[in-house]
């Protein structure tokens, strides 16, 4: 396989032709297929075009990607490439002349716009111009973005900047979703409630006791993986240790500190669809326990209180006052036992 000067020249001429910073590799194809129409079909095309790249990387026509690569083909092939060339002509205002899709006609009314951002711009241009929205599946988000930029947290990165908002981008658009953490779990019957617990150590023993317990309205037991709670709490709905979508209540318990109650009022508020209340019982159980490392905790902005209720409050106040707090590990294995045999239809907590 040799590869012509003259069909390297035409493709660099055609790259540079589309005045386009990032070039997808769809169109970078079509533009080899007309510098060098020999190749059509031939089991060579890939690799000429592999060379080909490589020369005009060399030369500095083109930028190759660190990491978006195809590496079904043999050579592998660059799912985009940048130009330098139309990066430095992007400098002045190019964005506000630039042909938009229809999706994207608010970005020509921008004052100011990074080089970053204008190329994650075309970027999307470019998607919208080759996919049919109509029907189009919704994906995960990181799943989209791994399609769009060769980059899978790059949506999260741009969901934080000004391009999204009303009237400008939003996941919907660009037909993903994001999808809340799961929530490590382990069925302990089949009831319709959970119990979560902020610790894993808790965790297992709460899986182990209540596995050997007799019938009991608790379901499964879920590790709350300390502060990432309330992230995952929307995933509730959705399974929880295979038994399908939560269908009662998820009792939540934790250290009794203030990020352990910031966790729980922040889970509480996670999501509409589950309701996470306090395992009132086992929260009391901590009220029996000498305070831990007194002096080294600040209470004074601490939430909870109307959570937790101002009685099981009350009775903690003590830990508070010194500056202390209580971790879940110090409640027996028997409190937490006999907190979920209490449990009833009528009354719980």
């Amino acid at each position: 396989m040799i590869v012509r000067p003259s069909e390297i020249e035409s493709l660099r001429a055609a790259i540079l032709g589309t005045n386009l910073v990032r070039i997808e590799f769809d169109r970078l194809w079509r533009l080899w297929n007309d510098a060098a129409p020999r190749f059509t079909g031939d089991p060579d095309q890939a690799a000429a075009l592999h060379h080909a790249l490589r020369e005009l990387s060399d030369s500095v026509v083109l930028e190759l990607p660190k990491q978006a690569w195809d590496r079904s083909t043999v050579p592998a092939l660059p799912r985009h490439v940048l130009v330098p060339a139309a990066r430095r002509a992007a400098n002045g205002r190019a964005w506000m002349t630039f042909p938009w899709c229809r999706q994207l006609g608010w970005v020509s009314s921008l004052l100011t716009l990074p080089p970053a951002l204008f190329e994650d711009l075309i970027a999307l241009n470019d998607w919208f111009g080759r996919v049919v929205q109509e029907g189009l599946p919704v994906v995960p988000v990181r799943y989209r973005s791994g399609e769009i930029f060769g980059r899978e947290k790059r949506l999260d990165e741009l969901e934080r900047t000004t391009l999204f908002g009303p009237g400008r981008l939003n996941l919907a658009m660009l037909a993903c979703r994001r999808l809340a953490p799961p929530a490590p779990a382990a069925a302990v019957g089949t009831g319709p409630d959970v119990l979560v617990v902020e610790n894993s150590d808790a965790y297992w023993v709460a899986v182990e006791e209540l596995r050997g317990s007799a019938e009991h309205g608790i379901g499964a037991v879920v590790w709350g993986s300390g502060k990432t709670f309330p992230a995952q709490v929307p995933s509730l709905a959705v399974d929880v240790a295979g038994q399908g979508p939560l269908r009662g209540i998820a009792w939540y318990w934790g250290d009794y500190d203030p990020i352990g109650t910031a966790t729980a009022v922040a889970a509480a508020r996670a999501t509409d669809g589950i309701e996470v209340r306090p395992a009132t019982g086992l929260w009391a159980e901590m009220a029996r326990i000498p305070v831990q490392e007194a002096g080294t905790l600040d209470w004074s902005a601490a939430v909870g209180e109307e959570w937790l209720g101002s009685e099981v409050w009350a009775q903690l106040s003590y830990v508070r006052a010194a500056g202390g707090r209580i971790a879940q590990e110090l409640v027996p294995v028997e409190a937490v036992v006999a907190w979920v045999a209490g449990l009833s239809a009528s009354a719980r907590g």
